[in-house]
């Protein structure tokens, strides 16, 4: 059994992690990335030597064999601390290249910078084997089951990365300006350095993953061909690499390409390098609410049309100052492009990792992550280095600067459309299909309701619970339901009433979920149970009957009365018996009402005689009365016109017999029919009332029907004395004509 983290410990590691990712981040941001292919152009390197820069950060990924022996004689945690350690050391020489560059050696400046940043990336590869066992253990909590924010934890790992790379270009933009000298590069280096050293003081307190370092022995040739025989891990390693390889070729020379193309400043390119850094903390706020519900198969393929788009205005678009226009245009043209790459290529990255985690047991965690980051550096390092010397071959066909890149973006635009629609076969693991993700991603309504359930399962107590599934009820969100459901386990009653009146709103509930309120009817008697009744009523689902009819047997009188109403919406003839029966033996005014609501809505005329009897009870209450007499006009078809002149005769007896009268005279009866009816309506409403002559006008009329014997039968029976019962008989008088009959 797995090492369960407490709620405490987990959260404090949580935040140790992440205070030693943000420090790490901000780090890497001087050290790496655009600040070594600025320092190298400045240093006179050439476009094959920055592809071999770029290329050399995905050595990282060929040092993870090696990071998983030294595991094996030592703890995850220490593998990875002294690893990080030992990358900034191998920093160091880089310093010192400007003087070299200042004694004329540039050709063994640029061999410095090349072998410390190889010696960083070396040693980073080493430790970096300790990186998914620690996001496993913090994202799962180390238990068995799995944690409802796994996805979302991973992707604020990423949220907090990009900020700390905003403030770090931000200082660095500034730092550096139109035109930083070298020793400036070399200050901005050691400030790196620095605050690289104090983060790895932090991630030493991260407590041992140790459920996810595997306990076998086996090499890393079996574990790659035990993971590559399965087609579902093959197929979704490949499409990374070769997400990977495009993404390494696209994204390393953005910054050659605005600087040579357009002549873009050092300062506007790490102004560019933060825009990137906000594309991919905007790609990680919309993440955060959605990969745990939409599923990481969706967004993978999402992101990765988006990096797709950022590309192909480069092949498209003639890059040239003078064509393009204002400087202003340029900035917003290339601010474009590093926004949408990054949140393009960030964002399939991130879902990449969560599908891994969903993909990979954790006990495979540690040698499946020696494969997945081999994938990502293979294809990342062939791209980069690949990149360079193809942009090489460009410009010694004498194609221009901007024509060079058009052509190169161009192809790799054509290689990300060949594996986005490949993806289409890897496997869902229970997400959403793309189309329904892109409607979600660009409905604010989804968005809402996603937060919300975010900051559900944040909630610390049932009262805060309870104020967020109320503000979810008026999302009306269809994809709330799974959530839900499961608030209606929790101990305290106001949350599983919260939640019951939530899934009420939702226009139409799935499968599960009206599989979860069958349940509750029949577990939560006397609770909860008649509020799931009335919903399945209203969702339309049939495979409640049977669950609703045995409810009618039960001693809740409060779900017998929603399951009659539900039964009669979905129109379960079997139990009209049952409900009739029900109705005449039980006296509870709730029941009663239901009933006769729910016989109303059957519609059969064979169930009136069941209504007049229960009009005939010695103790009703007038309001069942009045129900029962307006469900008999339901049943008639009636119930519109009828309702009106009603509600005035029960406000005022005299005022509603005036009102029908009057009404009367509108229909153009003729007059001897008109003055029989006022005859009758006179004598039934007299002070010695006699319902006679009205039954005999009913009985009178040329189409003799089953509800008129019915309703004359209850005129002439003198245990009938409800006046509104009369008035019904009175205003059906005037439209026996119109009277349903089936």
């Amino acid at each position: 059994m797995a090492i369960l983290l407490s709620a405490q410990k987990l959260a404090k590691a949580r935040k140790t992690f992440n205070i030693y990712n943000f420090l790490n981040s901000f780090s890497f941001v001087f050290v790496s990335g655009s600040i070594i292919t600025l320092f190298a152009l400045k240093l006179g390197a050439k476009n094959s030597i920055i592809g071999l820069l770029n290329a050399l950060a995905y050595v990282t990924f060929f040092m993870l064999p090696l990071g998983k022996r030294l595991v094996k004689r030592s703890s995850i945690i220490k593998v990875f601390g002294w690893g990080w350690v030992i990358r900034y050391i191998a920093l160091v020489p880089i310093l010192f290249a400007p003087l070299f560059a200042s004694k004329g050696h540039m050709g063994l400046a640029i061999l410095i910078l090349i072998l410390g940043t190889a010696g960083f990336h070396i040693s980073r590869g080493i430790a970096l084997i300790g990186n998914n066992p620690v996001l496993g253990l913090l994202s799962t909590g180390g238990g068995d089951k799995p944690r409802s924010d796994q996805g979302r934890y991973l992707v604020n790992i990423s949220v907090v990365n990009s900020v700390a790379a905003i403030l770090a270009n931000i200082v660095l933009a500034f730092l550096l300006g139109q035109e930083a000298s070298l020793w400036t590069y070399t200050i901005a280096i050691a400030l790196g350095i620095i605050t690289g050293l104090i983060s790895c003081a932090i991630l030493f307190k991260t407590p041992e993953p140790e459920a996810f370092s595997g306990k076998d022995e086996q090499s890393l040739w079996d574990v790659t061909k035990e993971a590559l025989v399965q087609p579902d891990f093959r197929a979704f390693i490949l499409t990374f690499m070769l997400l990977s390889f495009l993404s390494g070729m696209g994204r390393a020379f953005l910054p050659v390409y605005a600087k040579e193309v357009f002549a873009q400043g050092d300062d506007a390119i790490m102004v560019y390098s933060i825009v990137a850094s906000l594309g991919s903390i905007t790609m990680g706020l919309i993440t955060r609410l959605v990969v745990d519900r939409l599923g990481p198969k969706p967004l993978f393929i999402i992101y990765s049309a988006i990096g797709f788009v950022s590309f192909l205005p480069i092949a498209l678009i003639p890059g040239s100052a003078t064509l393009m226009g204002a400087p202003s245009v340029i900035a917003l043209f290339l601010a474009i492009v590093h926004f949408l790459s990054s949140f393009g290529f960030a964002g399939e990255e991130n879902a990449a990792q969560v599908y891994y985690f969903g993909l990979v047991p954790k006990e495979k965690m540690l040698d499946l992550a020696v494969i997945y980051n081999l994938a990502y550096g293979i294809g990342g390092s062939l791209g980069s280095f690949l990149g360079g010397g193809i942009l090489e071959v460009f410009a010694n066909m004498e194609l221009s600067d901007a024509g060079a890149f058009r052509l190169y973006y161009a192809a790799i635009s054509v290689g990300l459309v060949i594996v986005i629609y490949s993806m289409r076969n890897l496997p869902h693991m229970g997400a959403k299909s793309v189309t329904q993700s892109i409607s979600i991603l660009l409905s604010p309504r989804e968005l809402r309701a996603f937060d919300l359930l975010t900051r559900l399962d944040q909630s610390a107590s049932a009262h805060e619970e309870v104020r967020i599934i109320q503000k979810l009820s008026k999302s009306e969100s269809n994809l709330t339901q799974k959530e839900l459901v499961e608030y209606l386990y929790s101990p305290r009653f106001e949350v599983r009433s919260e939640a019951l009146l939530a899934l009420e709103s939702i226009p139409e509930l799935d499968h599960e979920t009206i599989v979860a309120l069958i349940r509750e009817v029949k577990a939560n008697v006397y609770t909860t149970a008649y509020v799931a009744a009335r919903i399945l009523g209203k969702q339309r689902s049939r495979i409640a009957i049977p669950a609703l009819i045995e409810s009618l047997d039960g001693p809740d009188y409060m779900l017998q009365s929603m399951a009659m109403i539900a039964l009669a919406r979905l129109q379960a003839f079997e139990a009209v018996g049952k409900i009739e029966q029900l109705m005449r033996s039980m006296e509870n005014p709730r029941v009663r009402i239901s009933g006769a609501y729910a016989l109303e809505l059957f519609g059969r005329i064979d169930s009136i005689p069941t209504l007049i009897s229960c009009l005939k009870a010695e103790d009703r209450p007038a309001s069942v009365s009045d129900e029962l007499v307006l469900s008999i006009s339901g049943i008639l078809g009636i119930d519109k016109e009828f309702y009106l002149l009603y509600s005035e005769f029960i406000d005022d007896n005299s005022y509603g017999i005036a009102q029908l009268i009057a009404y009367s005279k509108d229909l153009n009866l003729g007059d001897d029919r008109l003055n029989v009816w006022i005859s009758a309506v006179d004598a039934l409403f007299a002070p010695d009332s006699d319902t006679a002559p009205l039954a005999r006008l009913l009985l009178a009329s040329p189409r003799i029907t089953n509800s008129i014997l019915m309703l004359s039968d209850g005129l002439l029976d003198p245990g009938l004395t409800y006046p509104g019962f009369n008035f019904l008989c009175a205003y059906i008088a005037l439209h026996i004509e119109d009277l349903k009959d089936y």
